[in-house]
């Protein structure tokens, strides 16, 4: 297809391939600002909950609260949230839960508007597909001799906007599955981290 033909086809797409490309560079965007949180929100999170780990389990308490006070991700407050909550363990694990409850829902916002992208994209394009072949026929109809090929050239450029669809879809999609992937990790993480540092609470209340 030359480029004449291609912009044809681009322009035949319509109101519908426009919404499509404005779609399109919405999820992108949102797809790279929620990209850029995790990196910043949840760097590093892994070698600080290793290192907290290990002075919860040597018993040092302080370091740990020291260690919370300098990491900048999410997971500090979690960790600060379970050193200096109340002074029973059920009262921690508790603020230590809404506080993993909190950090989750930062890392969730804009994702449910992601995977509403991902689920209408495709319908959208379909939608537009299913328009442009009702306006081929019409064109067939008026036009007094005209042959299949009219029919082919309506048909291939209403089926732009359902390639559309999938195209906006399917990294929506994937960007959707792998942040909340990586939600579901934090959470675990943190989970354990927190009953270990509870231990070592318990530990040196019995000492």
């Amino acid at each position: 297809m030359d480029h004449e033909g291609f912009f044809g086809v681009l322009a035949a797409g319509g109101p519908v391939l426009a919404g499509m490309f404005l779609l399109s560079v919405y999820g992108v965007a949102l797809i790279w600002e929620r990209w850029r949180f995790f990196r910043r929100a949840t760097g590093g999170y892994a070698d600080f909950l290793a290192r907290v780990r290990a002075a919860a389990a040597a018993g040092k308490l302080q370091e740990a609260a020291a260690l919370a006070r300098q990491h900048r991700g999410l997971a500090a407050g979690v960790i600060a949230a379970t050193l200096s909550g109340p002074p029973h363990r059920e009262e921690r694990q508790r603020s230590a839960e809404r506080a993993i409850g909190r950090a989750a829902a930062e890392l969730e916002r804009g994702l449910a508007t992601l995977g509403t992208i991902a689920s209408v994209a495709p319908f959208i394009g379909l939608f537009g597909t299913v328009v442009g072949v009702m306006r081929a026929f019409h064109d067939l109809a008026s036009a007094a001799g005209a042959g299949p090929g009219l029919v082919a050239v309506g048909i291939s450029e209403a089926l732009v906007t359902t390639a559309a669809g999938l195209l906006v879809a399917i990294p929506s999609v994937a960007a959707f599955n792998a942040f909340n992937q990586r939600i579901a990790r934090f959470q675990e993480d943190l989970g354990w981290a927190v009953e270990e540092v509870l231990d070592g609470l318990s530990e040196r209340a019995h000492r």
